[in-house]
């Protein structure tokens, strides 16, 4: 691979996605920040500081196909064909604090869950995927979770659901790319401190953490250490596997 890679990361402006952005800077990387919020990637430029001409931000639903080509199109025009995709956004809707049981989920909400979880990453990888082809390497993560390991403790059904066809897309891509010099690969991060975890009470995290064999939640660095890895020039003899970053919440 090459020695600086054209990275783009997904929901960049959570904690997590802003923990995966300032690793990849770190490393040298060239970075193109995605989220729908342009106020949100506005926060994020100020939030890493100093990128030296390393770091754009681009505003993009997803779910949207032709947001996708515009992705690709000015990720291309500022650093070169992007080598490296992270696709980390995601969403999973609570009311009050509280997921919906899965007989009582509009069909509104399930098809808004689907459509960033699960075809979000479908079209970056379908966008992305020929330019790494043409390069002959590429590095792809995509963000799964421990749902998928075990159902949703917390999240609702739509939200286990979409994380588990995300494992399913990932061995198919990894199948699919390899013989390319491409690999994918997934997280399946346990309850992360950000984000996510904000939009229920202090009172379930604590118990939740406390469920953690070691004994708190996950750090959006502890997921960023695992993209690295993922997608470091010298692994690329690991694709098609799921990563567990999750304290030992789920063992295999």
């Amino acid at each position: 691979m090459t020695a600086a890679e054209v990275s783009v990361v997904t929901g960049a402006s959570g904690g997590i996605g802003t923990g995966i952005v300032r690793a990849l800077l770190e490393r040298g990387d060239r970075v193109v920040a995605v989220d729908i919020s342009a106020d949100a990637l506005e926060r994020l430029r100020a939030d890493i500081g100093k990128t030296e001409g390393r770091l754009i931000g681009v505003v993009a639903d997803v779910a949207d196909e032709r947001d996708w080509d515009r992705v690709r199109d000015e990720a291309s025009a500022e650093f070169g064909a992007p080598t490296v995709l992270v696709n980390n956004a995601g969403i999973s809707p609570k009311h009050d604090g509280r997921k919906l049981q899965g007989v009582d989920i509009p069909l509104v909400e399930w098809d808004a869950v689907v459509a960033v979880n699960l075809t979000g990453p479908f079209l970056g990888i379908r966008a992305l995927a020929p330019g790494m082809i043409e390069a002959g390497h590429g590095r792809i993560v995509n963000m799964s979770s421990v749902a998928a390991r075990y159902g949703g403790r917390l999240g609702a059904v739509h939200y286990a659901a979409t994380k588990t066809g995300l494992l399913g897309i990932t061995r198919a891509f990894a199948h699919e790319l390899a013989s390319s010099g491409i690999t994918v690969n997934a997280i399946a991060a346990g309850r992360i401190g950000t984000g996510m975890a904000a939009m229920v009470s202090d009172d379930v995290n604590r118990d939740y953490a406390s469920t953690v064999p070691v004994g708190r939640l996950g750090t959006a660095e502890d997921i960023a250490h695992a993209v690295r890895y993922l997608t470091d020039p010298a692994s690329g003899f690991v694709t098609g596997i799921t990563l567990d970053v999750n304290g030992g919440s789920h063992m295999q």
